[in-house]
């Protein structure tokens, strides 16, 4: 198995942490978390007309870079 390493912010991890299940590993958590099955926001995905779904989904970026920065952005 190839293992990469990522940077996260604290508060990313604490979060990750949260909600790991017993004896689940940190790269099954976030394949559970990603995975279409259990990811509602990505089931929504295709209910959704494209171009709304990314205007949202540029949104949800935007306010994440800020939450993570501190800085608000208005691009």
């Amino acid at each position: 198995m190839t293992q990469k390493t990522i940077s996260l912010s604290e508060q990313a991890y604490n979060l990750l942490k949260n909600e790991k299940r017993e004896g689940e590993s940190f790269s099954r958590l976030i394949e559970r978390l990603i995975s279409k099955k259990d990811n509602p926001w990505l089931l929504l995905q295709n209910k959704f007309d494209p171009e709304l779904w990314n205007g949202l989904e540029e949104n949800v970026k935007r306010i994440r870079e800020n939450n993570l920065t501190g800085r608000e952005t208005n691009d």
